[in-house]
């Protein structure tokens, strides 16, 4: 069987500070480019460029239009004449990588030795994937370390509940709310049909339950199943708490 000549997308570009430089234009670029599939009888799909943009972010017209036809698989090389030509952030490369990986699209670099249609490319994409899965795993740490300092300071680490309001960063009674939080409580508590409580306070029956279930009225804060003295005020008291939920209510979800 006749092997299929590759499609590949050539992607150029220059930053503003770099169109002076020689060597760097985007014509340049797309000769070398040009010359490189020729050598190897590969066909050029399509030429993108991005003139005037820097390679820190990915947010570039011409690198979005390609991403998009690298998802409807219309090529099958990424060829670029450097690899800074492309991005300059490790993380940003290592994430279109896989991505390309998941597609079957192979990226090559001019000047560079990477060249995942080579034998060596499947290795190449598995030092990215370990790389990836150490950014991930790396990015979850710190995630969790943030989360744990919250979580000793006192810190909620959602957004407020019915009842309270931010300010400053940190949880306190909303004036509007925090009364009518209490009243909920005490209305629950007495027996008083959900429905007739919804209606009053304007909650759907399933926002309702949350709110009576919801251990950070006790001036506390849930986190991996346990519970934390929180920095923000109680609105309602142990007892009141705790006698709301001794009424069982069967709630329909609306």
């Amino acid at each position: 069987m006749t092997q299929q000549t590759p499609k590949v997308a050539i992607y150029v570009r220059v930053s503003t500070e770099e169109q002076a430089k020689e060597g760097l234009s985007v014509d340049a670029q797309i000769d070398k480019c040009n010359s490189f599939c020729q050598a190897r009888d590969w066909n050029v799909y399509k030429v993108y460029r991005d003139a005037g943009f820097s390679a820190g972010s990915l947010n570039r017209p011409a690198l979005e239009l390609m991403m998009r036809d690298a998802q409807e698989k219309r090529f099958d090389i990424i060829l670029v004449y450097k690899i800074d030509r492309f991005s300059r952030k490790l993380r940003d490369l290592i994430m279109v990588l896989e991505d390309l990986k998941e597609k079957k699209i192979n990226f090559t670099s001019v000047t560079e030795q990477i060249d995942t249609t080579s034998a060596m490319g499947e290795a190449f994409f598995q030092i990215i994937g370990v790389f990836a899965q150490l950014e991930r795993g790396m990015v979850k740490e710190r995630v969790e370390l943030a989360f744990d300092r919250k979580i000793k300071l006192g810190e909620v680490i959602h957004r407020a509940p019915f009842g309270y309001t931010f300010q400053d960063k940190k949880l306190v009674p909303d004036p509007e709310n925090s009364e009518n939080l209490k009243e909920i409580f005490e209305m629950w508590a007495a027996g008083v049909d959900y429905k007739e409580i919804s209606k009053k306070f304007d909650l759907s029956s399933s926002a309702l339950y949350q709110i009576v279930k919801n251990q950070t009225y006790l001036g506390k804060i849930k986190y991996k199943g346990q519970l934390y003295k929180g920095k923000h005020r109680a609105l309602v008291s142990e007892d009141l708490f705790n006698e709301a939920n001794k009424i069982e209510k069967k709630v329909e979800n609306e």
